[in-house]
């Protein structure tokens, strides 16, 4: 689901991430802990490309790019659509629901239909309700 390859990025002289390597299976749920600085922030920014790292190679879904070429708006935008983040700071839109913020994204990228989701929101809940 996730392959990452000898990611590298450095902000000036400070080398952030060193040739990072990891895969994450679908399925999968993994934790990123370290201290404050260590890179963690970056990797996550680097994953949805709103960092552009150094070196290595990054696959998600059926998406792949290497890194140390020029990158297209149109390969960005195939792994945007694999990859999705919520921010440190998040900042929900103030005017809307818990329910319409997170069905905001798909429904705009055209991914799912606002009443999918709705109905897909639902029939998890009674899912683990009977667990």
């Amino acid at each position: 689901m996730i392959e990452v390859q000898a990611l590298k990025k450095s902000f000036g002289p400070t080398e952030v991430l060193k040739s990072i390597d990891f895969q994450v299976n679908k399925g999968e749920v993994i934790a990123l802990i370290g201290p404050s600085g260590s890179g963690k922030t970056t990797l996550l920014r680097c994953l949805n490309l709103l960092e552009t790292p150094d070196a290595g190679s990054i696959s998600i879904g059926t998406s792949a790019l290497t890194f140390g070429n020029d990158i297209k708006k149109a390969d960005i935008k195939k792994i945007r659509q694999y990859s999705g983040m919520v921010f440190q700071g998040f900042h929900l839109f103030p005017h809307k629901t818990v329910l319409e913020n997170l069905y905001t994204a798909p429904v705009a990228l055209k991914r799912n239909s606002k009443q999918t989701l709705i109905e897909k929101k639902r029939s998890d809940a009674r899912k683990s309700r009977h667990d």
